[in-house]
Formats: structure tokens, C-alpha cells, sequence
């Protein structure tokens, strides 16, 4: 038996997290090209897989640039926090992405994530 002290829970970081989406959007791309009788279809299937890539990044991203924005003092500070965040992300990301197309669907879901942090356009949200 493990005991408490034993258990040691590692969790992926942002880029290995993505990685594996990108690998599940891959995984999804290359079945949809196998299946049967999908010909009419398969552009179609091709983008709501690209779509399902981008809302998974922006879930997985919204709380990191929330806590960046949100550890700024002023409202120019947590914009360039927010700013930073979002910049250096992308320069992970970027050496991941098999192709432009899933870069786009990064860069898709991350600008999503950083309309959705607090400090953006709205002024109530600064002291």
C-alpha cells in the first residue's frame, strides 16, 4: 500500500497539455479521413474538430492569464501582465504545432481566453 506521503501527482504543464490536444485533434483529422462515405463531409468534420481544439485552449489558458492579469497593481500593469502572458505562451506553442492550421486553432482559442480575462474593457475591474 502507498502511503500519503508517497504519492506524488505530477501535472502537465500548459504546452504538454496542449500538445496532447494537438495529438487528439490529429488523432480525430486522420479518422475522419479513414471513415467511409464522408467525402461530402469530411471538410465539415475537419473544422468542427479545429473548433473543439480551440475552445479546449481557451479553457485550458482562461485561468493563467486571469492569475497574471489579476497579480497586476494598475490597470496598465495587468493589461501588460496580461500581455506577457499571452506572448510567451505562444512562443511555446508555436514549435509544437504540426502545421499553420493548428497554430491558428492555438492562436483561436488563446485570443478567446484573453477577451475573457478581467482586465479587458472593463474598468469596474480595476480598484
Amino acid at each position: 500500500m502507498i502511503s500519503l506521503g508517497e504519492l506524488l501527482i505530477v501535472m502537465p504543464t500548459i504546452p504538454q497539455s496542449i500538445q496532447t490536444f494537438f495529438n487528439d485533434h490529429q488523432a480525430r483529422l486522420a479518422a475522419v479521413s479513414a471513415a467511409p462515405g464522408v467525402v461530402g463531409l469530411s471538410l465539415d468534420l475537419d473544422q468542427i474538430s479545429a473548433t473543439y481544439l480551440s475552445k479546449e485552449i481557451q479553457i485550458l489558458v482562461r485561468p493563467k492569464y486571469c492569475a497574471h492579469c489579476n497579480a497586476g497593481t494598475t490597470p496598465e500593469d495587468k493589461i501588460s501582465r496580461l500581455a506577457s502572458s499571452v506572448s510567451r505562451l505562444a512562443k511555446q506553442v508555436r514549435p509544437l504545432a504540426p502545421n499553420d492550421a493548428f497554430y491558428g486553432a492555438f492562436t483561436t482559442g488563446s485570443v478567446a481566453a484573453f477577451h475573457k480575462a478581467p482586465a479587458i474593457l472593463n474598468p469596474r475591474n480595476f480598484p
